[in-house]
């Protein structure tokens, strides 16, 4: 039997589509019956809930003291990526049916079956779907650039970030609204990080007022227009200077992960008001706050693990919900705004010197 990889599963799900264009009566009637013929509804839920299948048997898993920070044996490294894998994939089919279901309310829009059990379409969306006709516009509305993304990157964006490079389509086209797109996954996995919407409208921002019109031109304004905003500069000196005015919008860890949908809903963080799953730094390469000092360290080296160790007590201390508090008080707006302003500024500068300085 042929492989059947996750490029093949994008193009199944988001191949031609007949559905929106003059006199597709017939394939609408071939998909239809395509549908009727496959599995069930509960066979594809079940499906996608035989994902745990994968992961591995919590039995298994050692349990860690809560002042643990010890290195992951191999063990735990092996089940971390393995458990990390059945997330992807799991996340994965959760932001591809988002666009399925768009689609689907196309369809119900164009012809208006609704007509006779409900008095709007947005009731029948709210009915159908459970989010609110709004919402369901939104869908409908960024679908098209949604599913073009995923075509070409290989990646499903979610509804915030299609809502972010919408602008980016209205104004530069649709080419560039998919090159943005795929740039600030590329940079941000190369930080660490995933795309975000803030993350995406900072490199919208960022964009001159037009843009080159070769395609391969137009790409390295945007790459570089993304570098530079991330924090990633390309015309940067190898080490900036700590006024450096070009404030990386992933500079810290504790900063806005935007990844919900169109309803508002964010990324939780953990119970204390701790940063959000997936924004701090990754396991394994995570620097511990007690770094044994050898016999005999360079002094460079030594002024290097103090700052660490003072960057990680700072980071614990100014979490999600000291940010929140600050932002409370109308009186102190603008001082919060320049502190915070600030705090990104100097944390860009601190990560930039690491990015650009020699590998070990």
């Amino acid at each position: 039997m042929p492989s059947y990889d996750a490029t093949d599963a994008l193009d199944d799900l988001f191949g031609n589509d007949e559905g929106y264009s003059a006199g597709a009566g017939a394939a609408v009637v071939t998909r239809t019956e395509e549908i009727l013929d496959g599995p069930a509804p509960a066979t594809s839920i079940d499906a996608v809930l035989r994902l745990a299948d994968g992961l591995p048997s919590l039995d298994d898993v050692r349990a860690v003291d809560d002042h643990d920070t010890s290195e992951l044996t191999a063990t735990e490294l092996q089940q971390k990526e393995q458990t990390e894998t059945v997330i992807s994939t799991a996340l994965a089919a959760g932001d591809a049916a988002v666009w399925v279901i768009a689609q689907g309310l196309e369809r119900a829009a164009k012809g208006r079956w609704w007509r006779r059990t409900h008095s709007s379409l947005g009731g029948y969306v709210e009915a159908k779907i459970g989010r609110s006709a709004v919402y369901g516009r939104q869908l409908r509305k960024n679908a098209p650039l949604a599913l073009e993304t995923a075509h070409k990157t290989g990646t499903v964006p979610k509804p915030s970030q299609v809502k972010v490079t919408r602008k980016t389509e209205e104004q530069y086209g649709r080419e560039a609204a998919v090159t943005l797109y795929e740039a600030v996954r590329d940079v941000s996995a190369e930080l660490g990080t995933h795309p975000t919407a803030d993350s995406l409208m900072a490199v919208h921002k960022s964009l001159p007022r037009q843009l080159p019109e070769e395609s391969e031109q137009q790409r390295e304004v945007i790459v570089q227009a993304t570098r530079r905003t991330l924090g990633v500069g390309v015309d940067a000196p190898a080490f900036e200077s700590e006024s450096n005015k070009s404030a990386s919008i992933e500079a810290l860890a504790f900063e806005s992960e935007s990844n919900g949908d169109a309803s508002g809903e964010t990324p939780s963080g953990d119970e204390e008001g701790e940063p959000p799953t997936g924004s701090e730094p990754p396991s394994g390469s995570e620097a511990e706050d007690d770094i044994e000092d050898a016999e005999i360290v360079p002094e460079h080296l030594v002024t290097l693990k103090d700052a660490l160790k003072t960057l990680n007590a700072v980071n614990r201390a100014v979490t999600k919900d000291v940010f929140t508090q600050a932002a409370a008080s109308p009186d102190d707006a603008a001082e919060y705004e320049k502190v915070r302003q600030a705090i990104i500024t100097k944390t860009t500068a601190i990560r930039n010197k690491a990015l650009h300085a020699p590998n070990g």
